[in-house]
């Protein structure tokens, strides 16, 4: 899925930022050998899939935005690494449109199950997002590579479609630098740190199973 690609960069990694991608590893290396994932990053998706995709990550973004908000208003920790740059879902109506798609569509079961995985832990432990976060700003490394190739394909104009992929553009490296700097001064206790682990472990698994889903749709189709 387009979440994986480059994910942790190329920098040495330390402290918590460490352990989170010393965590996901196994996860991240299975995810970006799924097919979905592959052919995103040549570049091979048609319109119609990548609409499917970003459909599918509105979906998700309806929940997830407001909840790390929410987060951030009730935890210092989430308050102190959050910001609105990491918001997706007016970027992912812009490209909807850019790509004159209907709309997002319905969520797929693995999207409908992690939206109440985000409001669950958005109540049990606010700082535990701070993971599910990692994992997507972490994919702004890779995702960004992907744009490019898509805007190719695709036939796409530079600033059609790829916000939701190149969230921060021309400064993606320096935000990516300062988020994992900032992962490092969150006074986070070991419990904590592992909760937060968890849920990024479970933001690569809900990728992987929405690429497989999304396959699965488009097979059935084409079957049909």
């Amino acid at each position: 899925m387009a979440e994986h690609g480059h994910h942790h960069g190329a920098s040495k990694a330390t402290g918590f930022h460490l352990k989170l991608r010393e965590g996901t590893q196994s996860l991240h290396d299975q995810a970006e050998s799924g097919n979905f994932q592959v052919r995103m990053v040549s570049g091979e998706l048609a319109r119609i899939e990548f609409s499917a995709f970003l459909g599918q990550m509105h979906s998700l973004h309806t929940v997830l935005d407001p909840a790390l908000q929410d987060a951030a208003s009730r935890d210092p920790r989430v308050a102190q690494i959050f910001d609105e740059s990491h918001l997706r879902l007016g970027r992912i109506n812009q490209d909807l449109a850019d790509l004159q798609c209907d709309g997002p569509g319905e969520p797929l079961p693995s999207i409908a199950e992690f939206n109440q995985y985000v409001n669950r832990k958005l109540k049990e432990s606010p700082s535990s997002l701070i993971g599910v976060l990692y994992v997507k700003e972490g994919a702004t490394n890779g995702n960004k590579f992907i744009a490019k190739k898509l805007r190719e394909t695709l036939g796409l104009g530079e600033d059609k479609a790829m916000g939701y992929l190149d969230p921060h553009g021309k400064d993606q490296r320096r935000c990516w630098n300062a988020f994992k700097e900032q992962l490092n001064e969150l006074e986070l206790d070991q419990a904590e740190q592992e909760e937060c682990l968890d849920a990024a472990k479970e933001t690569f698994k809900l990728m992987m199973t929405v690429s497989q889903e999304i396959d699965a749709t488009k097979q059935s189709v084409t079957a049909g």
